[in-house]
């Protein structure tokens, strides 16, 4: 059977794991607050994950809180069997090719990578985030079912869902908090626009089930997504 899965809850914090940034000083703003940011989740990274290790990891942190053998997809939201098969993708939020990143590091990090129908995942394609304009639904592949994945594209860009497009969002916060190779990146490199993004984050915030997934991740890697657990982080550095 193929569900829907959506999450209403929001969430504001993560009280088992406020002491986690108890070394940020309230008072950064801007690029301070970004270093100090990154120098914390990089000294707590603990283990650096393989690409190959993703395929058990997911399985995991995208697990289906209503069928724990299964996995939620993340541009869909459609919940299918876990299992590694050809029925998900191991996706680069950030593509591959617009990045400087394979499938380590960056490219295998599990704040990063989401699993994806393999359709959904293809008509995705490289394509850079943004508001789609005169183009079509994205359909999920048959193997999960068919049918409209409620994304768009077109040649330009790739518009999820609204109720992932916070995510999507916090997960590029990240990536540019994390590594210092971003430096070399602006927005528009992966997204239409910072301003789009941060509109994302604000009308999607952070639910239950990223909430959690947070938490896994940190149990496998050490580190946190900051945005996730504080929201007004994105705002301070990049309004």
């Amino acid at each position: 059977m193929i569900i829907t899965v959506e999450y209403y809850v929001i969430v504001k914090g993560i009280e088992s794991w406020n002491d986690y940034y108890a070394s940020i000083d309230d008072d950064l703003v801007g690029i301070a607050l970004l270093l100090a940011l990154r120098e914390l989740i990089t000294e707590t990274q603990t283990h650096i994950t393989s690409y190959e290790e993703l395929k058990t990891f997911l399985q995991d942190t995208d697990e289906d809180p209503n069928n724990p053998d299964n996995i939620i997809l993340f541009y869909c939201g459609i919940s299918i069997d876990s299992d590694w098969s050809n029925t998900w993708n191991r996706e680069h939020v950030w593509p591959q090719s617009l990045g400087w990143f394979s499938e380590s590091g960056a490219g295998a990090d599990l704040h990063h990578l989401r699993p994806t129908d393999p359709s959904v995942n293809s008509s995705r394609g490289n394509k850079r985030f943004g508001e789609v304009e005169h183009g079509y639904e994205v359909k999920i592949s048959i193997t999960n079912g068919g049918g409209g994945s409620g994304c768009y594209a077109n040649t330009e860009f790739f518009e999820p869902r609204d109720e992932v497009k916070g995510d999507v969002a916090r997960i590029i916060f990240y990536l540019f908090t994390r590594y210092p190779q971003s430096d070399a990146y602006d927005f528009e490199d992966v997204a239409e626009s910072l301003e789009l993004l941060l509109e994302w984050h604000t009308i999607d915030p952070v639910d239950e089930f990223e909430s959690h997934r947070n938490d896994v991740i940190a149990e496998y890697q050490g580190n946190r997504n900051p945005y996730i657990d504080n929201p007004e982080y994105a705002y301070l550095i990049w309004s």
